[in-house]
């Protein structure tokens, strides 16, 4: 133990820490703010948002970059950090409103002589350190969402340095809250954790590493299977979190003691416990130590609901009921009860954390403010006291509508979901108020309406032109209906009933291309890893239920309720892409800066967003998708992950987007990528193959084919994907070394006749890249085809279209 635990050598990254709890304080509460007028050109980007920063954060760095920290007060720190594969410790979480938050670490050094030893420091926040008490490091840039890195030298005596580090942010709703150190000289340091049984720490450490926890968890029990035996003498609880934008309470669970060698964990939920995606923060505890391991959950429902009214009507009517009854707790849900007349203690509670939202001003709260507009239009008076309709109005007249009214918040205005709901309130609000004075802006309800009205006109001119940049977005569809939904059914000016009701039909025709079987899949220009491994809980899954039947309800219900209580009825067209029974589809659309292509067969879907910002670093792009109809998690993805560790919180994650954009074609149901990720801290990109949703799987030296019912598919890689078997993702995920890379996905549906033959077709290709030409190619020896992808993009180019035009043709389908 006199030299460490651990050895820490040159370029290693030192993540064994222990840490406080968090001391997280409400900021700059009762500041009146600022309003600021910004040029916005409607014409959105992912990830893109205000080039200045916030005013609480401009607060924040005056008040608190160099005020003085007293390591006396230091919290006490008693876990242990676990980063998996990741290089950096995280405390990345999300806030709705803006939050001062900050933890403790601390470790023992061990160096082989006094000197002065050199770290590559990096921090999302700001972060000061001590030596034996003395301060060492104070680097405070706190700029919010990016890694600020810093050579410094830290001065260690010789033997044992026990550092006590303090890190701090500023939280403003999805914030990275982050340390990386990454040792930079010669000698080798040892490394302790202060009276910590280093050997206890391992066998922790080694167990949390090799949890493998299953994708869906089924009757209220999340299943985890174990690499590792589970050591005597553990413990388990946690913290269950929701991962929707509703008013859940974390959980905190107890699941008591764990039998040694157990070999897989069965841990129960609360039998009240929703549908839904969820956060699992499990704590493993043993010999005085504890750790934490963070798993996505998606708590499935028991008996799925299914669609039975065989009418647009009466499925309307169905999803009213059950969300009324089982929605998520949010105005949507509010909407569905006050619609059916289902009235009582539940639905007075959701007006009252509605309106303690909206008025708090939180980050999302236009997404409640919408629908209370629609509750204020259709129920005003009913239902509740006179008193609480009066709060229901002081809420609306009292709110900030846009950044030119003052206000000291963390709410998102830059993207185009955002700033259609912020109009679209604004716009509502002075249409029902237009004599009234709204608090913020100190305007009339009509100055405000005419407002409002000039930037809805600017928002839909874009989008009409340029489309959704967040296209077909399981998460985002569903909130942009908010506005649209409400623009068509409230708005008292003819031409912008007229615009949403056209966009509507727009999102609708593209969004039943990618519907499959009761699943909202394809391509998408905005999504979440929770999106992606469980895409039956989508809102917009269950759009498709009751625009086209198939699928199945679910609790999600930000604008659902309003689609449900309007008159709107879906193009006729739209439900023949998504009712496909014979044949397959071909179909081109742009969206946003996005190519999109789609093939689709009844049994297996297959879409592309070709061609877009090829070799740019990426952000929540979903660009390749492959959907089978036969179970929800049979779906495939390729991508360049931007984090090493399962369910992070960066943009992009580990599942979702791409830290390097790669070249993409896709030709009827083929498609190609071609990544040059020269530069990128991760040399390898990955196959998502979830192996028990496919009824079989069958491995090739240069990839696998799978087949799901009727329906199959290959998937080819010119650097031999190896299987994953340990860890999160053990039996779904294989990775391809190498910088330059390219994948290929060949889909088809038969009988066993036509997979045989598929099969055979596919064992006869021959796949290559050339690394300088940039170029790589697929041929078929048998037929002499060759489907080809190189950087520049001159293979297979995408057809002209006008804007919005969406092109769809009915073909055979090849296998």
């Amino acid at each position: 133990m006199s030299q460490g635990d651990w050895q820490l050598s040159q370029g290693d990254a030192l993540t064994r820490f222990l840490f406080s709890a968090a001391k997280a304080e409400r900021f700059a509460e009762f500041y009146t703010g600022e309003a600021t007028d910004p040029a916005i050109d409607y014409h959105f980007r992912n990830g893109a948002g205000p080039k200045e920063a916030s005013f609480c954060r401009r607060v924040f760095r005056e008040t608190h970059a160099r005020r003085a920290v007293d390591p006396l007060q230091a919290l006490p720190c008693h876990d242990v950090t676990f980063t998996g594969e990741s290089d950096t410790v995280s405390f990345s979480d999300f806030r709705h409103v803006a939050f001062h938050v900050q933890r403790w670490l601390t470790v023992d050094l061990y160096a082989p002589d006094a000197g002065e030893f050199r770290f590559r420091l990096a921090t999302c926040g700001g972060v000061r350190i001590w030596n034996q008490g003395q301060p060492i490091v104070c680097f405070t840039p706190f700029t919010r969402n990016q890694m600020q890195p810093i050579e410094v030298k830290l001065p260690l005596n010789a033997g044992q340095n026990r550092l006590l580090i303090h890190l701090d942010e500023l939280f403003e709703r999805d914030t990275l809250f982050a340390l990386q150190m990454i040792y930079l000289d010669t000698p080798a340091l040892g490394v302790a954790l202060p009276d910590v049984d280093g050997t206890a720490v391992n066998i922790l450490n080694q167990f949390a590493g090799g949890l493998r926890p299953e994708l869906a968890a089924f009757n209220h029990t999340v299943r985890v299977r174990c690499n590792e035996p589970a050591p005597d003498g553990l413990v388990c609880g946690g913290e269950l979190h929701g991962m929707g934008n509703d008013n859940f309470t974390a959980l905190q669970l107890d699941f008591g003691a764990v039998e040694a060698g157990t070999t897989a964990l069965s841990l129960p939920l609360p039998p009240e416990t929703g549908e839904a995606h969820y956060q699992l923060r499990l704590t493993l505890t043993r010999a005085g130590i504890t750790l934490t391991r963070y798993l996505g959950v998606n708590v499935m429902p028991d008996a799925p609901v299914k669609a039975s009214a065989d009418t647009l009507a009466g499925r309307k009517q169905e999803a009213l009921r059950y969300t009324a009854r089982h929605g998520m707790d949010r105005t949507g849900r509010l909407l569905a009860m006050l619609h059916l007349g289902d009235t009582g203690p539940a639905c007075e509670r959701l007006l009252q954390t509605t309106l303690k939202r909206i008025s708090a001003r939180e980050d999302c709260s236009d997404f409640s403010l919408v629908p209370l507009l629609w509750i204020w239009r259709y129920h005003q008076g009913e239902h509740f006291p006179p008193t609480l309709w009066r709060r229901v109005k002081s809420t609306l007249l009292g709110y900030r509508y846009w950044l030119d009214e003052p206000g000291c918040d963390v709410m998102w205005f830059w993207s185009e979901n955002h700033a259609l709901c912020f109009h679209t309130a604004q716009y509502l609000a002075g249409q029902f108020f237009p004599e009234e004075r709204f608090i913020a802006s100190g305007r009339s309800g009509r100055e405000q309406q005419n407002i409002a009205h000039a930037r809805l006109m600017q928002w839909f001119d874009a989008i009409e032109v340029h489309g959704f940049v967040e296209w077909n977005s399981a998460p985002y569809y569903p909130v942009d209906y908010i506005g649209l939904f409400a623009l068509y059914q409230m708005a008292e000016d003819a031409v912008i009933r007229e615009r949403a009701r056209g966009l509507i039909d727009r999102l609708m025709l593209q969004s039943a291309l990618h519907y499959q079987h009761g699943v909202a899949a394809g391509t998408m220009g905005r999504v979440y890893e929770k999106e992606l491994l469980a895409g039956s809980l989508t809102e917009l899954s269950a759009y498709g239920t009751v625009a086209w039947g198939q699928g199945g309800y679910n609790r999600k219900c930000a604008s659902l309720p309003l689609f449900c209580a309007s008159d709107y009825v879906p193009p006729a067209q739209a439900a023949q892409s998504a009712h496909l029974t014979h044949g397959a589809l071909s179909a081109w659309y742009r969206c946003g800066g996005g190519n999109i292509v789609v093939w689709k067969a009844p049994g297996v879907s297959l879409s592309s967003c070709v061609d877009h910002h090829t070799g740019e670093a990426g952000h929540q792009q979903h660009l390749v998708d492959l959907q089978f109809a036969s179970r929800f998690d049979a779906k495939i993805w390729i991508n360049h992950p931007g984090e090493a560790e399962p369910g992070g919180e960066k943009r992009p994650s580990f599942w979702a987007g791409n830290a390097v954009m790669p070249r993409v074609v896709q030709a009827e149901n083929r498609a190609m990528l071609l990544w040059d990720i020269a530069g990128d801290p991760l040399p390898w990109t990955h196959l998502h193959l979830p192996v028990e949703a496919f009824d079989c799987v069958i491995p090739l030296e240069a990839g696998r084919i799978v087949r799901a019912g009727h329906a199959f598919a290959a998937v080819l890689c010119t650097a031999p994907p190896q299987a994953i078997t340990q860890g999160l993702t053990a039996g779904s995920e294989c990775r391809a070394m190498g910088r330059q890379v390219a994948w290929y996905l060949d889909a088809g549906q038969g009988d066993d006749a036509a997979f045989a033959a598929f099969c055979t077709r596919i064992a006869a290709l021959t796949f290559h890249l050339d690394p300088a030409r940039q170029k790589a190619w697929v041929r078929d020896a048998a037929s002499g085809d060759e489907m080809a992808i190189d950087m520049a993009g001159t293979h297979h180019p995408f057809p002209a279209l006008k804007d919005g035009e969406l092109r769809v043709e009915h073909t055979g389908v090849k296998g």
